[in-house]
């Protein structure tokens, strides 16, 4: 499960007269500028995972494999942002002209101007992993513009210089660094003295290599092979299955849907062609656990992503703890908070890098969100608390999923018909039943509500609208009954 709060990853992308790392250092994304590889490493010695966008291993003859070629296909039309790794002998020798002959002589072929303009920092990588052999293999190599396509599911084919590509590309970054506002960046790249594109190149490679770390990047090709000072020629890049679904199958995720609201929802999606996964503490085939516990959420979370690759909808519908303040203990109180608005954060800030576009989390409230009765406050402050979350998340997600609650109001989970008063008392003339909310769950989650979200929407037959006074249509107060 990508976390970018566990570890310190580094993303290093050449810029003129330097180098520009993005460090992201359990959760802090900081940009920040050096002269040279080595006065980076000063700075980290230590790290989870770094990847740098420059040669890593160089060929000495034509029949040596490096994963350039397996790049530049999968690219595309973009394969030309990909520029031809030059030999060893060409990356050491003196004059331009040099260059171009010794590439000739080994591979076959001359040098772009492109090439001939990056070697001197190639040749300062190199050097540094001769001279320090710690990090042989542990600095590697990656390409941004394969990355983007990756953690996109599609290569971008907009140019990052340019505004469109730019946007295009912070739009990919902010689904995998969701707190992140990245506003400022072209302030920011004059103080770096720099290009913007080249902080953007760098912040993915960073996002990629916190992936690396956690098993979610393979490398190109599979099976590399070492050159004459024992460095792989290979590319680390996100899997496949980053950001794309799986055979274009939707994924939902659906808390406490054993039973009750949470089954009936879980059954419309599964009509509609839906993969759906449960989670709940009732026996089933389904993921049996307790979300009130951090580690079943991210063991359940993982599960999730390594069968699907990215997640569309998430509906937090788990029961809380209903007692009162008479009998409700600290430990009772603290547990209801976990699964009703705890959890709920925790299970989206988990999906958060695999929301896929369109994507929308629903929050189960309850109409006790703006209403009580006596001895329910652990419930009613859960509800109370996730519907508060929602409008929250609904801002910090802006752009990449939607989010909305639901306030049910009485839902017979038995779909028992009420009569007389039980059913009169409501406006609508009834008791609800799940399909009452499930209803609302799949237009939700449907294109047709693309222009809601932060919203809070009470199903409850009317009745927290419902003014009622003593000896009002027959009903009187009594205090203390």
């Amino acid at each position: 499960m990508l976390s970018i709060n566990n570890g310190l990853y580094i993303g290093a992308d050449g810029c003129r007269g330097g180098w520009i790392a993005c460090i992201l250092d359990h959760g802090e994304l900081r940009m920040e500028r050096y002269d040279s590889v080595e006065a980076l490493i000063q700075a980290y010695p230590e790290f989870d995972a770094f990847l740098i966008d420059m040669a890593v291993g160089l060929r000495t003859s034509a029949d040596q494999l490096r994963p350039d070629d397996f790049a530049r296909k999968e690219l595309g039309t973009r394969s030309s942002s990909i520029f031809p790794i030059p030999c060893r002998q060409a990356v050491y020798a003196d004059a331009e002209e040099d260059m171009k002959q010794a590439n000739i002589k080994a591979l076959g072929k001359s040098l772009p101007k492109q090439t001939i303009n990056i070697i001197p920092k190639i040749r300062e990588l190199d050097e540094f992993l001769t001279n320090h052999p710690e990090y042989k293999n542990r600095i590697l190599e990656s390409h941004p513009e394969i990355d983007f396509a990756r953690l996109n599911g599609a290569v971008v084919l907009s140019r990052k210089k340019e505004f469109p590509g730019f946007s295009e590309r912070v739009a990919i970054l902010k689904k995998y660094l969701p707190g992140e506002s990245f506003s400022g960046m072209w302030d920011r790249a004059k103080e770096l003295h720099c290009n913007p594109d080249d902080l953007l190149d760098a912040i993915c490679l960073a996002v990629t290599a916190a992936l690396a770390s956690q098993g979610m990047c393979e490398m190109i090709p599979s099976e590399p092979e070492q050159d004459d000072t024992g460095l792989y020629m290979k590319l680390t890049i996100p899997k496949k299955n980053i950001g794309i679904p799986a055979d274009g199958q939707k994924v939902a995720v659906v808390t406490g849907g054993a039973n009750g609201i949470g089954k009936c929802i879980t059954e419309e999606f599964r009509k509609q062609g839906v993969k759906v996964f449960v989670i709940d503490k009732a026996a089933g085939d389904h993921y049996v656990g307790d979300i009130s516990d951090k580690a079943v959420l991210e063991a359940f979370a993982k599960k999730v992503i390594s069968e699907t690759g990215g997640i569309d909808y998430l509906i937090n519908n788990a029961l809380p703890l209903m007692k009162g303040i008479d009998e409700c203990s600290y430990e009772e109180f603290q547990y209801a908070l976990a699964v009703g608005v705890t959890a709920p954060f925790y299970l989206s800030k988990l999906f958060a890098p695999y929301f896929r576009k369109g994507a929308c989390i629903i929050n189960i409230s309850s109409s006790r969100d703006r209403m009580s009765q006596p001895q329910t406050e652990s419930y009613t402050a859960a509800k109370g608390g996730i519907a508060a979350l929602t409008h929250a998340m609904a801002a910090s997600f802006a752009g990449k999923v939607r989010v909305n609650s639901i306030s049910p109001g009485w839902i017979d989970t038995a779909y028992k018909v009420y009569e007389g008063a039980d059913a009169l008392q409501q406006p609508a003339g009834r008791v609800g039943n799940p399909m009452d909310i499930a209803n609302m769950v799949m237009f939700l989650c449907s294109d047709k509500a693309g222009f809601i979200t932060g919203e809070n929407i009470c199903i409850d037959g009317g009745m927290t609208k419902l003014m009622i006074y003593h000896d009002d249509h027959g009903w009187t107060y009594t205090p203390g009954k």
